[in-house]
């Protein structure tokens, strides 16, 4: 019985001893931050405790999806007082709720002050979809896109971009259901920052963690064609990538999307042959559909020639304009038909974006991070 007394708290020096030691890296405002910070440096802060400790702390975090540490009724007393008091699990949000709830829309308070949203899709067949951010603001300035206009500020650490699963991990825990499906399609461009997008993804799907499985991961990019590549060469990481292209035709896309002007067309289809070549793996085109601007025959046309360039297996994913105060207007039912009928006139496989979220200002577009906490 002594020896079992002991353990706690010979676990409990140990792990204060490793504490002290990231909370001296952090600075001594360190104790108010949240689980971001934690897990940017979980595996270095829980190095010194014994391996079935350690399990139990990953266990807590994301299978158990705990939000407290007085949960974790697997670890001494000591010890849960030490990670309560040290590195709470905590993460400042506020959820809002469409009207049909299917969609929840968060608002997450990072340590810095700064804000952030992601979203949760919930399908009828226990699909359960998040939209992440992977940036504070964006840089891309795509013009129908409410993410441009508060500028970028920062990339989110590899914590920031996890915490945000664990946020609905915790939700969806309530009616017994998980994250099934995740999107980097929030705020910010991804391949922008690559090492902590792909960090988060090796991270969720480790066995001890999500266990998602690589084919569960979209990565949507402007077309950033650095990251095109480093992707294709990532090994073991069958992600699934979609190009947001909006536009088949140089001078449409250099209005809508200004980083055509860097990476035009052609060499967007080029990198796209090349990543296809390597992965063997089924790119997904992103069309936003523009009243006025991208939907007549000839940009149906044109998204025939690009895909012909790009020798790639493809599915064209249309998504309906969605509010987003930017200027421009969405098509009509009738004008998305007529647009569907070229695309089929060109033999294009598409499939049409369901909606998701347009009333919480949670749909494509429409992310913005106007409210505060």
């Amino acid at each position: 019985m002594k020896a079992a007394l002991k353990a706690p708290q010979s676990i409990s020096k140990w792990y204060n001893s490793c504490l002290q030691k990231v909370v001296h890296s952090l600075g001594t405002g360190a104790r108010s931050r949240t689980i971001m910070i934690f897990l940017d440096k979980l595996d270095s802060t829980i190095a010194d405790l014994p391996n079935f400790r350690k399990q139990q702390i990953y266990r807590a975090i994301f299978k158990s999806a705990y939000g407290s540490w007085d949960e974790v009724t697997s670890l001494p007393l000591g010890l849960r007082a030490q990670l309560s008091d040290t590195i709470p699990l905590a993460i400042d949000s506020k959820l809002i709720f469409s009207g049909d709830e299917k969609t929840v829309k968060a608002l997450i308070r990072l340590d810095d002050s700064q804000y952030i949203e992601t979203v949760l899709m919930k399908s009828n067949n226990k699909r359960n979809t998040i939209c992440v951010s992977t940036q504070v603001g964006c840089p891309m300035k795509c013009a129908f896109c409410a993410s441009a206009k508060s500028g970028f500020t920062r990339n989110l650490s590899m914590g920031e971009i996890v915490a945000q699963i664990l946020l609905f991990s915790r939700f969806l825990k309530s009616d017994d259901a998980k994250v099934t499906n995740i999107v980097f399609m929030g705020i910010g461009e991804p391949l922008l920052n690559y090492e902590n997008v792909i960090g988060a993804v090796r991270l969720l799907n480790q066995e001890s963690t999500l266990n998602l499985s690589p084919r569960r991961f979209s990565i949507s990019t402007s077309g950033i064609l650095p990251g095109i590549e480093r992707l294709a060469k990532e090994p073991g990481l069958e992600v699934n990538l979609a190009i947001s292209l909006n536009a088949a035709i140089d001078k449409k896309r250099d209005s809508l999307m200004p980083v055509n002007k860097r990476y035009p067309l052609k060499r967007l289809s080029k990198a796209l042959k090349k990543y296809f070549e390597s992965t063997k793996r089924k790119i997904m085109i992103e069309y936003m559909l523009v009243k006025d601007t991208n939907t007549f025959k000839e940009d149906a046309v044109a998204l025939r020639h690009f895909i012909n360039d790009t020798e790639a297996a493809y599915v064209v994913n249309l998504i309906p304009m969605n509010d987003a105060d930017c200027g421009f207007e969405a098509l009509s039912k009738d004008e998305i038909f007529v647009f569907r009928d070229y695309l089929k006139r060109c033999k294009i496989s598409f499939f049409q974006r369901a909606p998701f979220g347009e009333d919480i200002g949670a749909a494509c577009g429409q992310l913005a991070t106007k409210e505060h906490i």
